[in-house]
């Protein structure tokens, strides 16, 4: 407890000195000269700048735009095992670099290319899977066509994409993996009105294949519709129904020998907005269908309030979440209540260490945001997580399973301690730096070693 209490010391040290010493050095000074690091930093974003203005090919009919980004993450892992006994990789360098052009054909075509090449050097081979590596390989790779006519506002998008909808809590790029997450697909959006846009698409994950070219998973589809309505200003109401039919006929059933596909319907919607000083946020999802020969009857729920207090200094938010993901608590009896949580973006939502998902998990979480300067962001969040069920498993961000089901143990999984500082040094240059610490629950304490596991991480992102 000592050692806790001492490394969240030195990371609370470590994030304030830095926000601060950071704020006073970009401070808006109108009246004194640039300190050289600020003159270094604006001369490199007008180069920046410059290499993303459009070049024009065939008078300004036809441009073509570059872009992309050079990321590093240095990741400090302990115990992410809960055995402090096991020998584990402690420093993961993560590398990720994207190149891009953006071709557009006047008025109503354009052709968008990007190639990615993301490396991991660690000693354990576990930090060198398809979840690190994908080397020098085609990441997006789309076109796009607008109507002509105006009174049919149609857009098709087909190609290798990502596809993100509302907060990405079940289909998003997952933009803090060191690869990422695309689809090949075929979208339709219908946008007649600033304040309505629908979709509708048919995609295929892509699958990540280290040392050969990604290609997706063809037997895994998803089809999609989603409305987004703003009738009113900073409010939003999405409507929508996730279609997910996977052709592999050996998906386990839970009675015994059965096996088939998985045809899964997931519908809900979400409502977001903000009036004075608060901020709310609601989304479920109801899911049915079936899995091999087994009914599904699973759903998820979010909900979220925060209040910022704009007349104190550093304007602090504070907010208070609570999410749930359905477990199965009968693994024999045909019906299969476990979420699934589809693509997500998990990362931004239960914890950063990735210990939980919308899957047999309830997640009550407090925290608060602070603003020291207006280019820096400070916040901490704490989370209790809580088993759905302990006669189903423990699943991870990714939907992996931490610790298989128990029957007898606890359901109470334990806390999570995150702290983020967020810097933009400038438009195109971001900085940020995280610690985390997870304490073990009686869940954890019943199944098995139970050590407390902590995550410490630095990142720079250069984008254009």
């Amino acid at each position: 407890m000592d050692s806790l209490v001492q490394n969240i010391r030195r990371a609370v040290l470590v994030i304030v000195v830095f926000a601060l010493s950071a704020g006073s050095s970009f401070a808006e000074e109108p009246t004194r000269t640039l300190h050289p690091a600020s003159q270094m930093l604006s001369v490199s974003d007008g180069f920046l700048d410059g290499l993303t203005r459009p070049v024009p090919l065939h008078g300004d009919r036809v441009r073509v735009k570059f872009g992309g980004e050079f990321r590093y993450r240095l990741e400090l892992r302990d115990d992410f095992n809960f055995n402090d006994a096991a020998n584990e990789d402690d420093a993961v360098h993560l590398f990720r670099n994207r190149l891009n052009a953006d071709l557009a054909f006047d008025p109503y075509f354009r052709v968008f290319i990007e190639g990615q090449d993301a490396e991991s050097f660690a000693d354990s081979s576990l930090n060198r899977t398809t979840a690190f590596v994908d080397r020098m390989d085609l990441r997006q790779l789309y076109g796009e066509l607008k109507s002509p006519w105006k009174k049919v506002p149609l857009t098709l998008k087909a190609g290798r994409q990502e596809l993100s909808y509302g907060d990405q809590r079940f289909v998003g790029p997952f933009g803090w993996s060191n690869v990422g997450r695309v689809f090949d697909a075929a979208k339709v959006i219908y946008d007649p009105v600033p304040w309505l846009q629908a979709d509708a698409w048919f995609s295929q994950v892509t699958r990540v294949r280290r040392n050969r070219a990604d290609s997706g998973a063809h037997e895994d589809n998803l089809y999609g519709v989603y409305t987004s309505l703003r009738p009113l200003l900073d409010h939003v109401f999405d409507t929508f129904l996730f279609i997910r039919h996977n052709r592999n006929n050996e998906i386990v059933g839970e009675k015994a020998g059965a096996f088939g596909q998985l045809k899964e319907y997931t519908a809900g919607n979400r409502f977001k907005g903000k009036k004075w000083n608060f901020d709310y946020g609601i989304e479920w999802a109801w899911q049915f269908g079936s899995r091999s020969h087994d009914d599904i009857k699973a759903w998820a729920w979010h909900n979220e309030v925060g209040y910022t207090f704009v007349v104190l200094p550093w304007e602090p938010r504070f907010h208070f979440e609570y999410n749930h993901g359905s477990g199965d608590d009968d693994p024999r009896d045909g019906d299969f209540k476990n979420f699934d949580n589809l693509f997500p973006t998990n990362h931004f939502f239960y914890g950063y260490m990735d210990f939980a998902s919308l899957r047999n998990m309830n997640d009550v979480t407090i925290g608060t945001d602070l603003k020291p300067h207006r280019k820096i962001k400070l916040s901490c969040d704490y989370h209790w997580f809580f088993l759905d069920t302990n006669r189903s498993a423990w699943f991870g961000a990714g939907q992996n399973v931490i610790r298989p089901a128990r029957s007898g143990a606890s359901t109470t999984v334990g806390q999570e301690l995150d702290l983020l500082a967020r810097w933009e040094v400038t438009k195109h240059i971001g900085f940020l730096i995280g610690y985390s610490h997870f304490h073990a629950g009686p869940f954890v304490k019943d199944t098995g070693v139970h050590d407390a596991a902590e995550f410490f991480y630095v990142q720079t992102l250069i984008s254009v």
